[in-house]
């Protein structure tokens, strides 16, 4: 390893000298907490197809992908002529656009649970009001989560995304009360963790495929007895696709498991790479996000 290592120093000086210009500026080096790695991160200067290239000219095959976003490439031309012909009309509206309704129409055609949508910037947001949704829709507070499962940087679901250690994601993370974990694939005992809590269980976010867990298949089986306890509970069942949406087929994955979920969450996927979020579901839940005719409460 320590090979490797002075190996790896002696072809990146320029980016260790730009690294630690970028140390001034950034916490720890990096605007995210996964781009850091020993002894420091390479500089990327430019990217084409599957390869970065850093600023000493080093080539990388890529295998994360814009977090795994860019399944096309790296510079794809149908993407960088369709983002060319956009800017030059507009890259900020504000407003209702014609953008917005088109995309919605593909997506509904791939998603057949996308009846209703509502779009935001991240995956961490779609994930964010999904809960928040289901807490709205069912009037309950607690919401049920993967061991080891992320979904985003939302402090209502930080909670055991370092399983098996106990230590949280982050500090300042004040409201995990209302926040339980199961166990992933283990229907028994998630059942059992779920039974106890059935009184205030707003829904479940779930993975079809534990992406920063480990890339672990759930298995059917598990997925359709959560689904299962859910219609019974009067819980909603929230399938997290930001990781799995788009990339095994045109559409999201919980078809082929015969999957009837009541909120989906979709990322910057969508957008090629571009920084966007999903969130879809049924008409009669997304519906509950409508504010229109909605009066002030006193």
């Amino acid at each position: 390893m320590t090979d490797y290592i002075l190996e790896y120093k002696k072809k990146t000086k320029g980016s260790a000298k730009l690294f630690e210009k970028s140390l001034k500026f950034h916490v720890n080096g990096v605007s995210h907490n996964i781009r850091f790695f020993e002894p420091y991160p390479f500089v990327v200067k430019s990217s084409s197809g599957k390869n970065l290239v850093d600023i000493d000219n080093n080539k990388y095959t890529d295998y994360w992908m814009g977090h795994w976003s860019l399944i096309l490439g790296h510079g794809t031309k149908q993407i960088k002529d369709a983002v060319k012909k956009q800017i030059e009309k507009s890259w900020m509206y504000g407003t209702v656009n014609e953008q917005t309704i088109k995309l919605s129409e593909l997506i509904s055609k791939a998603v057949p649970v996308a009846e209703k949508i509502r779009y935001v910037t991240s995956g961490t947001e779609a994930t964010m009001y999904a809960v928040r949704l289901a807490r709205s829709v069912t009037g309950k507070k607690i919401i049920a989560k993967i061991d080891g499962g992320w979904h985003g940087y939302t402090s209502d679901l930080l909670k055991s995304v370092n399983w098996p250690f106990t230590e949280s994601e982050s500090s300042g993370v004040i409201n995990e009360e209302k926040i339980i974990s199961i166990p992933f694939n283990d229907l028994e005992k998630s059942l059992e963790i779920l039974k106890k809590n059935s009184n205030d269980l707003a829904g479940i976010i779930i993975e079809p495929i534990l992406g920063g867990g480990g890339c672990i298949p759930a298995h059917p089986d598990y997925l359709k007895g959560i689904q299962e306890f859910c219609k019974k509970n009067n819980s909603l069942f929230i399938l997290d696709e930001i990781v799995t949406g788009f990339r095994f087929k045109f559409g999201c994955l919980y078809p082929t498991m015969n999957l009837d979920p009541d909120i989906v969450t979709l990322g910057k996927i969508v957008g090629g790479g571009m920084p966007i979020g999903v969130m879809c579901g049924k008409k009669e839940i997304m519906e509950h996000s409508n504010t229109k005719g909605k009066k002030k409460t006193e």
